[in-house]
């Protein structure tokens, strides 16, 4: 979440933190309640929206850890297989286990997934002739394992970049509404309270100043 937005909403929720404190000054004034609701409810809804982004990263990095669950897996393969393949001076099955960790991670994640089976696969008939070559005897049973974890998580991820892309764009337009709420609407009303209510427009003043939002710029307060 960039900065300014991360300022921007430090700022909204400072805001309606003041409204809620002050609201027997406001309440019965109508105009302003209506606009003081409808912030209150925008700055809830980017709160649900970033609460969603953070679980669908969160099951980005599920993803990442698999793959490298699986590919961690299929390397102890290939260095026990490629050793087995070349005191055997077998060229075609040291081919099917020459990777390294490197090299296990190009391609796509289709790719990537279909490389650490087929290692596995390679191992299945000389099985026993690699446990003498220091491999865990449920070394490729741990490999699978790790690759169906893997292959459960490849589609989720493409559904939630879809999602970011959705919940990203609804939260620039919620941004956009608060701003107008604030610069269009409470701004010129809490002018009305500059004689009767100084300390509550000292209070919003400060609100809308919180967090670095304004900093640097030359902005008259919103109440003088």
């Amino acid at each position: 979440m960039k900065d300014v937005l991360v300022r921007k909403l430090k700022m909204y929720r400072n805001v309606n933190t003041v409204l809620t404190a002050r609201k027997q000054v406001w309440e019965s004034f109508v105009p302003f309640a209506t606009t003081a609701d409808k912030l209150d409810d925008l700055s809830k809804k980017i709160d649900d929206k970033i609460i969603s982004l953070n679980g669908s990263k969160s099951l980005s990095k599920e993803k990442e850890q698999a793959g490298l669950a699986m590919r961690n897996a299929a390397i102890i393969i290939c260095g026990a297989g490629g050793a087995y393949a070349s005191v055997q001076n077998d060229e075609g099955l040291k081919e099917k286990f020459n990777y390294s960790k490197s090299s296990l991670r190009i391609g796509n994640e289709i790719e990537i997934y279909n490389r650490c089976l087929s290692i596995g696969k390679a191992a299945e008939p000389i099985l026993d002739n690699l446990i003498a070559f220091n491999m865990p005897a449920n070394q490729v049973v741990l490999l699978n394992a790790a690759a169906a974890t893997y292959n459960a998580l490849l589609s989720a991820p493409r559904s939630s970049i879809k999602g970011d892309k959705s919940i990203n764009e609804e939260m620039e337009m919620l941004y956009h509404d608060c701003d107008v709420l604030l610069n269009d609407q409470l701004d010129k009303l809490m002018l009305t309270f500059q004689s009767s209510q100084p300390d509550f427009c000292t209070e919003y003043n400060n609100a809308r100043e919180i967090g670095g939002w304004r900093k640097g710029k030359k902005v008259e307060e919103v109440v003088s």
